[in-house]
């Protein structure tokens, strides 16, 4: 079968292939217009895209909105190389952001960990992966940069960049009313208002944006008499909910744009999202019934407790927090008590209905507010200033055994984190122009908590974690280019990072687990406290950092552009926090895993041809990349660890092409080869140097055409329709085979009409037309289990937007 896949999976990339170059190269000699100038801020100045050294897709709102996109999580498929999911394994959330860019990333949503991804709105830097579901809300752009970025963007931002760039005020009064309806009960509104205040000198904006949506997956009552215990436990919210995948959100965006001088501008930005709605779809598929703690769940329930008391005494104990005893309670004369065993009669050939009776919800609030200063207080130099203020209240929770009517498996997570930070930035041009720099300052402060509700097996294992963590850094950073010739230029970064942390963990199993087993309970932190499993007191850690980016750049002509570049990134470490055994030899000693880096070496090459009407971007890569961390399994916890290192090498390939009057195609083509060259064996002894990095396909294409119709009455008909492919996806470290993912096509397609003054538009479209069912995130837990999250069916929509021009 493998064979066979790679067989075909070849065969479908030389035809892409080479349907690329056909739609690329036959230009039409009839007039067409050229492809438009896209601005970023990648370098932290405003330059054409097609003249930054590094590779960049850049997506305009306009595309997204038509698209039926909503939300960050979805550019994934438009973009070489970049894999996005808007949750990670038993989160209970779609608001968590997991990116990977060329490989590296972060799927984990714990809060002790950094994301390998920056995520930036406006400047300003989103340190929490839970609430970076950014919305698409009045946006001007979002730009994608590859590759590490530690020298502009610092810590964290290991594999790349998503720089979310939203709309400045209009100067005029303007505005815009958008509604969306479809499957699922769909109900999406937006809006946004411009309005100067004072005429030319206070500038106003406001927009808002309201999504509902049914969930797709259905809850379904198991049949029989049995108990049904997720409410005799902790949870950090009692919602079960009937359906999961619904979406309930609302966001507001408010801006004052104030003119102090000509060269002196004030944006005072606020930004609020709410969000109460339904966990990840969520479904069982693998269940191992007689192995390890599933084992012992079935041989307490299904055993006489004269029996049980020589064999597995723990079963015959009265549950902490309830007194319920389980064993032998399907033997007893009492009916009213009988449990359902752990086993495979739960798995339904229907992803979309689940038996699952535990935690359902995701309620997370984030609220933000920023000033920037943008003062050119000399010809030549520039200053702007970034202040920012953010918090973030996250209660959510998922039934993570995926469908078993009783608590096999049950996550819930009450979470509260505040972050301010500051940055200066001064830009200039010396030597004549022949110099642009960059100097900068950043601070960084955040402080929080998270709270874990995790009761296992029936209520054996019943974890309440309370976590503190205070995290400060500081960077200075230097970005200079010097054009040696008309031709030739050379660039050079550096970035000096300090990083303080601090954590205290308070872990506990309510039900004294380990205890009870007997065989550790003198290796407790707290001898006197038998359910605590973390050490005891604050711990700290320090890191430091100095990544560099040299770079050369040479100009074949006014439409040809190559590069050649050398960077480095950094993501800092800190301690597992996830422990339902306590530390051996030593119980007060936090576990820890170190700071992973990343080096790279890029070719890259931009053109714009026949007379901008084709444009063809292509970078090869290769990347060092050493002290990998990566979520494992210790005992029945999932911890993070730093597994070895690993090499990433592919190639990049994009094009926008303009044939004739009125079409428009872009296509792309992201190849990767990410393998582990040196493990630690005892990381966890099933992750082997052949497994496929999470989240990492070999291959990943996308092709889109668009035609416009005009009409004799001055009215456009849009027909636009779309392709993405990738190859088999891990979802997790060590490649748990029911995880696995195919290889997936899908196919979206719209069509829009737009009146003759092009202030009202209709569009109707559709996505994932093949109804394409495919699991994007998972979770292989050692009791005895795996779950999965599948993808959204297929899905059509309606939207009617009117922005009179």
């Amino acid at each position: 079968m493998t064979n066979r896949m790679t067989s075909v999976g070849s065969r479908k990339h030389r035809k892409l292939i080479s349907a690329f170059l056909l739609v690329a190269l036959p230009l039409s000699a009839s007039a067409a217009p050229i492809i438009e100038e896209i601005i970023v801020v990648a370098q932290k100045r405003e330059q054409n895209a097609q003249e930054v050294p590094i590779s960049i897709t850049a997506l305009s709102a306009s595309a997204l909105e038509q698209r039926g996109l909503s939300d960050i999580s979805q550019i994934g498929e438009m973009t070489p190389n970049l894999e996005m999911d808007n949750t990670s394994p038993f989160a209970g959330s779609s608001s968590v952001l997991s990116p990977f860019i060329r490989g590296i990333g972060q799927n984990d949503f714990a809060f002790n960990l950094e994301p390998g991804v920056g995520v930036y709105v406006d400047g300003v830097y989103y340190a929490r992966t839970i609430g970076a579901v950014v919305d698409l809300l009045d946006l001007e752009r979002v730009e994608v940069l590859s590759g590490p970025q530690g020298t502009l963007f610092g810590r964290n931002s290991i594999g790349g960049v998503l720089n979310i760039i939203t709309r400045h005020p209009a100067e005029e009064f303007t505005y815009a009313l958008e509604a969306t309806t479809g499957d699922y009960g769909r109900l999406d509104f937006r809006g946004s208002m411009d309005a100067p205040l004072i005429e030319g000198t206070l500038l106003s904006q406001f927009a808002f944006s309201s999504k509902q949506r049914d969930g797709y997956q259905d809850r379904i009552e198991f049949p029989g008499n049995f108990v049904q215990d997720v409410r005799h436990f902790q949870r950090a919210s009692d919602e079960t909910g009937g359906s999961q995948g619904g979406q309930d959100q609302v966001n507001l965006r408010a801006k004052l744009l104030w003119s102090v001088a000509d060269e002196l501008e004030i944006t005072v930005a606020s930004d609020y999202s709410e969000s109460d709605e339904d966990a990840p779809a969520t479904s069982l598929i693998e269940v191992g019934e007689g192995n390890g703690l599933a084992g012992l769940y079935n041989l307490c329930i299904n055993t006489p407790l004269t029996v049980l008391t020589g064999i597995a005494p723990v079963c015959t104990q009265p549950l902490a927090t309830t007194g319920v005893v389980l064993g032998g309670a399907n033997i007893d004369s009492d009916p009213n008590n009988n449990r359902l065993p752990i086993n495979d009669q739960y798995i339904l050939s229907d992803i979309d209905k689940s038996y699952a009776e535990g935690s359902n919800f995701s309620q997370v609030k984030s609220l933000g507010l920023t000033t920037t200063i943008d003062w050119g207080f000399t010809p030549q130099i520039n200053m702007k200033s970034i202040t920012a203020y953010r918090e973030l209240d996250a209660v959510m929770g998922a039934d993570f055994d995926g469908g078993m009517p009783f608590v096999a498996g049950d996550a819930s997570f009450d979470t509260q984190q505040e972050q301010f930070s500051q940055e200066f930035q001064f830009t200039g041009m010396a030597l004549n122009g022949q110099l642009d720099w960059l100097l900068g300052a950043y601070y960084f402060y955040e402080e929080g908590g998270l709270t874990d509700y995790v009761p296992l097996l029936g209520g054996l294992i019943q974890v309440l974690g309370p976590k503190e963590f205070e995290n400060e850094a500081y960077a200075l950073f230097s970005h200079l280019n010097y054009a040696m010739t008309d031709r030739w230029s050379a660039t050079f970064g550096v970035r000096y990072t300090k990083e303080n942390k601090e954590f205290e963990g308070g872990q506990r199993d309510l039900n004294m687990f380990p205890a009870r087993t007997g065989s550790l309970a003198a290796a407790h932190p707290d001898p006197d406290d038998l359910t605590r499993i973390y050490p005891i007191g604050v711990q700290t850690k320090g890191f430091d950092d100095l990544s560099v980016k040299l770079g050369v750049e040479y100009r074949f002509s006014e439409s040809t552009f190559g590069y050649a570049s050398y960077s480095e990134g950094f993501k800092s470490g800190g301690w597992t926090t996830r422990l339902l055994v306590p530390e051996t030899p030593n119980p007060n000693v936090a576990p820890e895993f170190d700071e992973e880096e990343a080096t790279s070496y890029e070719l890259g090459i931009k053109s714009q041809l026949l007379d901008n009407r084709l444009q063809l971007n292509g970078a090869v890569f290769f990347t060092d990349y050493t002290n990998i961390q990566v979520t494992v399994q210790r005992g029945v916890s999932p911890t993070f660890d730093n597994a070895g290192d690993g090499e990433i090498q592919g190639a990049e390939l994009g094009f926008v092409a303009l044939p004739a009057e009125n079409w428009f195609i872009t296509g792309s083509i992201g190849y990767l080869d990410a393998q582990y060259t040196d493990l630690d064996p005892l990381v966890d002894p099933n992750l082997t140097s052949g497994d496929k990095f999470v989240n990492t396909p070999d291959w990943a294409t996308h092709l889109a055409l668009e035609y416009s119709l005009p009409l004799s009455n001055g009215s456009q008909l849009r027909f636009h329709v779309d392709h993405s492919y990738k190859s088999t996806v891990a979802n997790d470290a060590v490649n748990t085979p029911s995880l696995v993912a195919d290889s997936v096509n899908l196919y979206h397609a719209y069509m829009s009409f737009v009146t003759p003054s092009q202030d009202f538009t209709i569009t109707f479209g559709g996505r994932n037309l093949s109804d394409e069912r495919y699991i994007y995130s998972g979770f292989a837990h050692p009791i005895g289990f795996t779950s999965a999250n599948y993808s959204r069916p297929r899905e059509w929509y309606v939207t009617f937007k009117y922005a009179p021009l």
